[in-house]
């Protein structure tokens, strides 16, 4: 009972508070949302477009051809025919004319009081170009107040508001026209703002603006409605906000202020683009764009057209307006749930609950994971909404729900269980070792003893000759001494790369990675520590021959997979510790040194787990004693040791031989390389090469079964 009241009380304390923060302050917080909303957009990746919408680019090329912009009306004007011409099927200017076209020769006359008669007027031929071709023009509005005073456009279409409250639709100050003999010659229009939100990115784009009383469409609004043939756009107007737009059948939804919010089809250039100079040149296949939505816009960073999005932080800002009109011909919407609080809210409570009861019930080993578990599935399930209901929620408040939850039920349990921790130390302080109390107590975990499965980093290593120097050093107590000496700084080297010692075998040490905590990157872990030991060696042996007149050599060998962790052993004398085939794998590629003259051995799996760079080949691919499948292993170089480019290309192409049973060919190098740079391994493969073409090529196998450990 005193852990349901508890859990009880956390829970009221929780909802309170993220609601009660959702409610309040929720600009505090909306870009954080906006951001995890994004990241589903990208884990999401790009899809398909209704290959409907095609975008004109005046790129960079075209600039370079055709000069700076503005180019002259004229060109404008050949550069829509042309498109016109190959049967268009509604063209949208993402550009808005709102000055006289200075480099026209009637305006050039003009200014210089010559006569006019007969010039060529290079805005009444644009006018007349789009008069007769299916353009779409554009304009802006500002939110800045402008001084100046611009005649209102007359509404392109007949708006049916189903109330008269227009207030929570966006309100420009000012109006940025084209030219009346442009304007006059437009069909109909649309002003194409996109309005960043308070992190600069488009995620909403308005459709409806109403300015000096009258409402407007967007020019991708304005280009669907015709292409529907539509004659009216009804738009649902609530009492304190807009529901939804309609457009003949299309109904479209919208967060209150008349804003879409874009359903991204992926980065910039997701979109069929056609250069400009292109179009002009008339290099293009009149299929690209015959029937299609045609917009015309730029990339040009020089003409400062590019936006941010969910996707790319440069996307042009006429590909903005393709999403959208690719949104409404392929029906696939996102909008805010209706009641948006309300089902904010419920998505907070029921995840406090689920969180606070579920991770309570579990042992803390298992919650973390528990916890990647649910964030996956609170993906899968945003990812859902989002994507395939068309539904847009609060995703913030309810992952914050779901980890404060996981931290109030870790710290719930801590304060219940702290009694029985307690009973927990005194029963295995003097069973295990330090190191295993101590993730015992971190993680809470009364079974972490018991055997598990565990992908673990395997290190072996061993003084070579060992009997030898034994012998040469007589006294047991110098023997002792010699090996205290040797292992401690090895050790420490182990224990600072965050490795375990499982235990001393004579002359040998054994250690893992990644157990009994986890350790990021094990496999560097332990493949460091094995080459800053062979560094060690040498300072050592400087020490070793000071004081008992010995140098040593070792081998190590590292193997990298799962073996079976935990406590072992009788029941009066046990041991954590760690068994298994891997276990056998890695202490055979330490035996394995002595054949190849090496001091590093590792196996193909434990070279797999690497990200560090480190200086290695291939050595052999053998069958170690007591395993039926073969291994590839390499050999890890140190720093110090002399190893070429030339001599590096000459191993690699022998081998290569080799293990293509190109046998004389592989001979000849390996006895080049002998020569040159005299090496164990070089003079094993002579040897191995010479016998097999003595006994004939047809039985050679190029996988070494070894037959002793």
């Amino acid at each position: 009972m005193k852990k349901f009241w508890w859990r009880l009380f956390t829970v009221v304390v929780l909802v309170f508070t993220l609601s009660t923060a959702y409610l309040l302050i929720p600009q505090t917080f909306l870009s954080l949302d906006n951001r995890l909303r994004d990241f589903l957009f990208v884990l999401r990746g790009p899809i398909e477009t209704t290959q409907n919408v095609v975008i004109i680019d005046i790129d960079e090329r075209s600039l370079k051809q055709e000069g700076q912009w503005p180019w002259s009306r004229n060109r404008v004007a050949k550069l829509i025919q042309n498109l016109s011409d190959a049967q268009a099927g509604i063209i949208g200017l993402d550009i808005v004319f709102s000055e006289a076209d200075k480099s026209s020769p009637l305006h050039i006359a003009s200014e210089l009081n010559c006569s006019t008669k007969e010039l060529r007027d290079n805005d009444a031929i644009l006018a007349k170009t789009i008069s007769q071709t299916p353009t779409i023009g554009g304009y802006f509005f500002s939110y800045e107040k402008s001084s100046s005073t611009v005649e209102p456009l007359i509404p392109a279409i007949f708006i049916t508001k189903g109330g008269s409250n227009t207030e929570y639709l966006i309100h420009p100050n000012s109006l940025t026209l084209n030219i009346p003999i442009i304007q006059d010659a437009f069909y109909s229009s649309g002003f194409f703002n996109n309005t960043p939100d308070e992190g600069g990115m488009i995620r909403l784009v308005p459709l409806l603006m109403t300015y000096q009383g009258s409402i407007y469409p967007s020019l991708a609004l304005e280009m669907v409605r015709i292409y529907a043939n539509a004659q009216k756009v009804i738009f649902d107007n609530a009492q304190n906000s807009v529901e939804h737009i309609k457009v003949g059948d299309l109904q479209i939804p919208t967060d209150r202020f008349s804003r879409l919010m874009v359903n991204y089809r992926g980065p910039s250039h997701t979109f069929t683009y056609i250069s400009a100079a292109d179009i002009l040149n008339k290099n293009f296949s009149a299929q690209d764009v015959t029937g299609k939505f045609v917009l015309v816009g730029t990339s040009a960073i020089g003409l400062s057209d590019l936006r941010a999005t969910p996707f790319d932080i440069l996307m042009p800002g006429v590909e903005v307006h393709a999403n959208v009109i690719d949104n409404l011909l392929k029906k696939d919407f996102i909008a805010f749930a209706q009641e948006p609080e309300q089902v904010d809210l419920l998505l907070i409570a029921s995840t406090t609950i689920l969180a606070i009861g579920l991770f309570s019930l579990v042992s803390v080993w298992i919650s973390l994971p528990l916890l990647i578990a649910s964030l996956y599935s609170y993906y899968l399930f945003f990812n859902h909404l989002l994507f395939k209901e068309g539904i847009a929620v609060n995703i913030l408040f309810p992952i914050a729900a779901l980890l404060f939850g996981y931290v109030s039920a870790l710290l719930i349990n801590y304060i219940i269980s702290l009694k029985q921790k307690q009973m927990i130390m005194n029963m295995f302080a003097k069973k295990v070792s330090p190191r295993v109390m101590q993730d015992l107590i971190a993680n809470s975990s009364e079974t972490l003893l018991e055997p598990h499965n565990r992908i673990v980093s395997v290190f072996f290593s061993d003084i070579r000759s060992f009997t030898s120097i034994s012998e040469q050093l007589g006294d047991p107590k110098e023997v002792i001494n010699m090996l205290n000496t040797y292992m401690t700084p090895m050790v420490e080297n182990i224990t600072k790369q965050e490795g375990t010692i499982d235990k001393f075998i004579g002359d040998a040490i054994m250690a893992y990675w990644n157990a009994p905590v986890h350790v990021k990157d094990h496999a560097d872990k332990a493949l460091t520590s094995a080459l800053e030991q062979i560094k060690l060696l040498q300072t050592l042996n400087a020490t070793l021959k000071e004081r008992f007149n010995i140098t040593i050599e070792i081998g190590i060998g590292i193997h990298t997979g799962e073996v079976t962790i935990g406590e072992m052993g009788s029941t009066g004398r046990s041991d954590y510790t760690i068994i298994g085939d891997n276990v056998n794998l890695a202490s055979r590629l330490e035996g394995l040194n002595k054949l190849y003259g090496s001091h590093i051995l590792i196996s193909q799996a434990t070279k797999a787990q690497l990200s560090l760079t480190y200086l290695q080949r291939s050595v052999d691919i053998v069958k170690v004693k007591g395993k039926q499948h073969p291994v590839e292993i390499f050999e890890v170089l140190s720093r110090e040791r002399t190893y070429n480019e030339e001599e590096a290309q000459g191993y690699q192409e022998a081998l290569t031989f080799y293990r293509n049973s190109q046998l004389q060919e592989a001979l000849i190098c390996f006895k080049t390389l002998q020569t040159r740079y005299s090496s164990r391994l070089y003079q094993l493969y002579v040897t191995r090469c010479e016998n097999a073409l003595a006994q004939g090529i047809e039985t050679f196998e190029p996988i070494t079964t070894m037959l002793t450990k």
